[in-house]
């Protein structure tokens, strides 16, 4: 036996050929435009009920001038609306401004511009009055982030029917639907650890590990009962127990399994299931549906042709 079996050369070589592989390997960019559809469709939603509020939540006329904002703010936030008069003209004026910027990345015009555009105004916006954001904005300004850096105007957009109209005179070809991959995969590496880090959460939580803790969040009226549920599912203990295990399962080794070839499509999918069981039974507003939208980053267009030929088997069935 040698006392050094392997090559220092030899191991890095391969572990840039593996980092290679992993972060530059190409993406399909309809995966990208399916994103950034489903995402500016959020947004435009989230704005819209925005609206109605805007000198209440974002003015000094409303509940929070704007030095108290700097108070109640992280330490290291930074808003637009802290470097512009705090009246209701401005704010508004500001709102069109990113309504009109997600109505531009719905349609892929400049795509990557709007995102940036869109992660400023929603930054900006959860700063000016922090006191009325939850997790929900959070995944907002995370996802916009990561999304900036995606190829999101390569196919299904403005952006592309542009790009075609400008390359066909010089006779430059097409690399069909492949893009840059490394911005698609800071999305997936994102959406994992923040599915991760609340099942890690959950472990170090005794009503989590003895089966209860939705017993509880059950009877939280304010959050729980947003359609039709079986009573004697959140009353009868091992079904309680059963769903509150399920939850911590889903948590913890969804966002592992989702990196294997094999498990990719079952992971997924119980990821899927799991935000639909919480959008049917809590109220949380868009949350749900803006973890959704980073959840395509892990689907590919063979899913949905696999998908096609299952239905068309069980029909004929």
């Amino acid at each position: 036996m040698t006392p050094a079996p392997w090559s220092l050369r030899a191991t890095c070589r391969s572990l840039a050929a593996g980092w290679q592989a992993f972060f530059h390997a190409p993406c399909d960019a309809r995966v990208c435009a399916a994103i950034r559809i489903a995402f500016a469709i959020v947004v435009l939603l989230d704005l819209s009920i925005l609206y109605p509020d805007l000198d209440l939540w974002f003015t000094d006329g409303g509940v929070l001038p704007t030095e108290a904002s700097h108070e109640v703010a992280k330490p290291y936030g930074w808003s637009v609306f802290w470097h512009l008069p705090s009246t209701s003209a401005v704010v508004h004026v500001c709102y069109w401004i990113a309504v009109a910027q997600a109505l531009l990345l719905l349609v892929g015009l400049l795509s990557n511009l709007q995102m940036l555009g869109v992660f400023i105004w929603l930054t900006s916006l959860e700063n000016r009055n922090f006191l009325i954001i939850d997790g929900e904005d959070v995944v907002f300004r995370l996802l916009a982030f990561c999304l900036i850096w995606v190829p999101l105007g390569r196919c299904w957009s403005v952006d592309a029917v542009l790009r075609r109209w400008w390359a066909a005179p010089r006779g430059e070809g097409s690399n069909g639907f492949a893009a840059p991959g490394w911005g698609l995969r800071l999305v997936q590496i994102q959406m994992c650890v923040s599915l991760l880090a609340a099942g890690l959460w959950k472990l170090a939580g005794p009503e989590w590990l003895n089966g209860t803790a939705l017993y509880y969040v059950a009877r939280l009226d304010d959050y729980f009962g947003r359609l039709p549920i079986p009573t004697w599912l959140f009353d009868t203990p091992w079904a309680v127990a059963l769903i509150t295990w399920s939850v911590m399962v889903v948590e913890v080794l969804g966002p592992i399994l989702l990196w294997f070839k094999e498990t990719r499509r079952i992971a997924l999918a119980a990821i899927v299931l799991f935000h639909l069981g919480n959008e049917w039974t809590m109220h949380l507003f868009l949350f749900h549906w803006v973890m959704l939208c980073g959840w395509l980053a892990f689907v590919s267009p063979e899913d949905f042709a696999w998908i096609g030929r299952l239905f068309r088997k069980s029909t004929r069935a």
